[in-house]
């Protein structure tokens, strides 16, 4: 189990609901999540288990996700007896809030691969913090064991918990704070950059692409999608631009080469380069590659 190369675009669809859950195959997203938490009413929680098991083997060839509902639903054991399987990638926690949650979510996985037949660590997590006291104890969250491969930022629970008085609009200085230290924290714990949270406004793709970059900016690698029409703008707007690349890749080369003749540290094109700017040239040219290789 390894976190992906790609998640620029995480598509939710309620797992229950077979007609959304059959445009994810086609999103073009980089992971789908078939959802058994907030988009599942309560009456139909089994229901959702149980068509998330049988749909999971139908998405073949995506990095496949559930959420499962939080551990203070006392859903969680029966959620994950019914979905963990040889076809399921990673699991996302809502509300996480404390490390000792993983530590909680990580027995009952553990129990419910032994109780399937999946080898023990097979299944990732990506812990989804959507509230003030979780972005408080992000770092102690990021720090809970090898078997989490990410973070996602709750910003729609996180707007509810802060008492924000808009459901739709710019609400970027009010949660600017909680989105810079997700990324600080997960980096600091060696995780990759998180997940930002969902754009509410379905309608207004410009708005959702201008947000994005904003998030890139901030150093997220991807965005929660509630709608199969943000998976283009959002894969868009996590990829770097081709001037990019192919300045990138101009700066590999060039390294590459005054390194072989013993020079640590050169101009290209008028930017300064030595090895940490080395790295993240390459680090945009495999982002670029893996794209490309996604097609």
């Amino acid at each position: 189990m390894k976190a992906p190369v790609l998640l620029r675009s995480m598509l939710f669809a309620p797992a229950h609901e077979a007609r959304k859950v059959a445009r994810l195959a086609t999103s073009g997203a980089d992971a789908v999540v078939l959802d058994l938490e907030d988009a599942v009413a309560t009456e139909r929680k089994a229901e959702a288990r149980d068509a998330a098991r049988g749909a999971l083997p139908t998405l073949g060839g995506l990095f496949r996700v559930v959420r499962v509902n939080g551990l203070a639903s006392g859903l969680t054991a029966d959620d994950l007896a019914a979905v963990v399987c040889d076809a399921l990638d990673a699991i996302v926690l809502p509300k996480a809030e404390t490390e000792a949650d993983l530590a909680r979510l990580e027995a009952l996985i553990v129990k419910a691969e032994a109780a399937n037949g999946v080898p023990t660590g097979s299944v990732g997590v990506i812990a989804l913090v959507e509230s003030a006291a979780g972005i408080a104890q992000a770092g102690g969250i990021a720090r809970a064991g090898g078997r989490l491969i990410g973070m996602a930022f709750g910003s729609a629970d996180l707007g509810t918990d802060l008492g924000l008085p808009r459901l739709r609009g710019d609400l970027t200085p009010a949660l600017a704070y909680g989105r810079a230290k997700l990324v600080y924290d997960a980096r600091g714990a060696g995780l990759p950059c998180p997940v930002d949270g969902p754009f509410l406004d379905i309608r207004d793709g410009a708005a959702f692409e201008a947000d994005c970059r904003v998030s890139a900016a901030l150093g997220f690698r991807g965005r929660i999608c509630i709608h199969p029409d943000q998976v283009a703008i959002a894969n868009r707007a996590y990829a770097p631009d081709e001037a990019e690349v192919a300045l990138a890749r101009r700066v590999v080369a060039a390294f590459a080469e005054a390194g072989a003749s013993g020079s640590a540290a050169i101009a290209v094109e008028g930017i300064f380069v030595d090895a940490p700017v080395a790295r993240k040239a390459a680090e945009i040219v495999a982002l670029a590659d893996a794209i490309a290789a996604k097609g």
